[in-house]
């Protein structure tokens, strides 16, 4: 996947993030294509993955009107679908973890858990910690 579009904005991508990123365009998402937005950057569009099997024939399957884009102010990649055809994919849009969680719920527990051990869940930050260990204290 070309990623030669990512801007300065999009460069404070965390490694854990572009590691799901990535691996969700390569293995989970269909009918890709990188697209240039105004400030530089990319967004993948793509058929969704959530509604996109409820259209009538191939073409309407095939649209592509589900997105990641990048959000400055949650520092993180957003998914949206302007379709909006399924409880997955209305109410507006998801952050990655949510789109994970959505998707495919191991594997968003597998980021929540990589992002834990990172440091990088909770209050204050944009991916709540790993179901396993919701509840679970350290303390004297």
């Amino acid at each position: 996947m070309n990623t030669s579009m990512i801007s300065s904005r999009q460069s404070k991508e965390s490694p854990i993030d572009e590691r799901y990123r990535l691996m969700l365009l390569n293995q989970y998402l269909k009918n890709i294509k990188e697209v240039p937005v105004a400030y530089g950057g990319s967004k993948w569009i793509f058929s969704c993955p959530f509604c996109s099997y409820l259209g009538r024939s191939e073409a309407k399957r095939n649209e592509r009107k589900a997105a990641l884009l990048w959000n400055d102010l949650q520092n993180s990649w957003v998914f949206s679908c302007a379709k909006k055809g399924s409880p997955q994919c209305s109410g507006g849009g998801k952050t990655l973890e949510g789109f994970l969680s959505a998707l495919d719920v191991e594997l968003a527990e597998n980021y929540r858990m990589e992002r834990w051990h990172s440091g990088t869940t909770g209050q204050g930050h944009n991916c709540r910690a790993p179901v396993c260990l919701v509840g679970v204290t350290t303390g004297s």
